[in-house]
């Protein structure tokens, strides 16, 4: 079972940040440009056999800790007595491997999306997580920043948590960096998972999540809200219903699979480009709501989206810019009067 957590905490950052604002535009075309051409030479990456990674790897003297120029690898204290880990040589193996697989990943996805987190990834390897062996966490730390007098809300760090048997899992190392890339947006927890898999699926050869056939035969509502169960998605807090949850893992995957089949695997590389260039997601604070991705879906898409997520019932309205903005002035109000919310997922 996988997940990511995010948490939004209000605080300031110094102006130093606004160098990482402006200079995001030209990372992104550099990394655009570099899988036009791959796409090019009709390659595709393949996220499941990679070749071991020429980064720069350092691993400290009684080997707990390594890093590399992604990464910042940890061993926690309950492998430090695991019979596979309890050497020095032994975790300094497994750390220099590790840290070269996620290196050459992290590249292979730079390549995909066009665009890469910040900051270095954490990776806190334990034998077991959460009272469990079965659950792999994505922890995105935000904060709010004022830029020029704005308020923005920003990643300040990105940490993933596996149990050392799920991290054997290409699929589940693919998912969880999935959302180191992709929470940078604040996504909806349906997309953003439903990409994830995605990820983990197409690229990473993982069959564990299948498509449904029809996203029409296969829908469920809410009872209580009557729109889609994906709409209710609050992230790993409902894993109580396991049935529902794998449900929502599917459709979510069916969804993004169906829209990049009908509108070419740039799909969200066109997405993601849209909302980099506008910056709204950094001033929408709280939760993002499906029109606002949407307006991104079908400025892509090049047609309105908007009747295909009515259709699935999804809640969703015909965005505008000029309306983005309206709910920007409104959810800044609203940030004054409520108090800090963690979501999970």
């Amino acid at each position: 079972m996988m997940k990511h957590i995010s948490r939004i905490a209000s605080g300031l950052l110094t102006i130093l940040t606004l160098g990482c604002l402006l200079g995001g535009c030209t990372v992104l075309n550099e990394a655009q440009q570099r899988r036009a051409e791959r796409l090019k030479n009709k390659q595709r990456p393949n996220l499941y056999l990679l070749k071991a990674s020429r980064a720069s790897i350092k691993i400290d003297a009684d080997a707990l800790q390594g890093e590399s120029d992604h990464y910042i690898l940890k061993f926690s204290e309950d492998l430090h007595d695991h019979d596979k880990f309890n050497e020095v040589s032994e975790r300094k193996e497994f750390a220099l491997s590790a840290l070269s697989y996620m290196e050459s990943l992290y590249e292979a996805m730079y390549d995909v999306f066009g665009f890469k987190p910040e900051h270095k990834v954490h990776v806190n390897l334990h034998h077991v997580y959460q009272g469990t062996t079965r659950v792999a966490t994505t922890t995105s730390l935000g904060k709010h920043i004022v830029v020029n007098g704005e308020l923005l809300k920003m990643i300040s760090g990105i940490q993933l948590d596996f149990p050392i048997n799920m991290y054997a899992s290409p699929g589940t190392r693919i998912h969880e960096l999935t959302h180191a890339f992709t929470n940078v947006y604040f996504l909806p927890v349906w997309f953003s998972e439903g990409i994830a898999v995605l990820m983990q699926t197409e690229y990473g050869r993982d069959r564990s999540i299948t498509k449904f056939d029809s996203l029409d035969r296969h829908l469920k509502l809410d009872n209580n809200t009557g729109f889609n169960q994906l709409e209710s998605w609050q992230g790993h807090g409902d894993i109580a219903d396991m049935v529902l949850t794998f449900w929502r893992y599917r459709y979510a995957y069916t969804v993004v699979s169906e829209l990049r089949e009908r509108y070419g695997h740039d799909f969200y590389i066109k997405v993601f480009a849209l909302m980099q260039k506008d910056r709204l997601h950094e001033k929408l604070l709280g939760k993002t709501p499906t029109s606002f991705v949407v307006y991104y879906f079908s400025q892509a898409a090049g047609e309105d989206l908007v009747p295909f997520f009515k259709e699935l019932q999804f809640d969703v309205q015909k965005w505008e810019k000029s309306d983005i903005l309206k709910q920007i002035e409104q959810s800044k109000a609203r940030l004054q009067t409520q108090p800090r919310t963690r979501r999970r997922n």
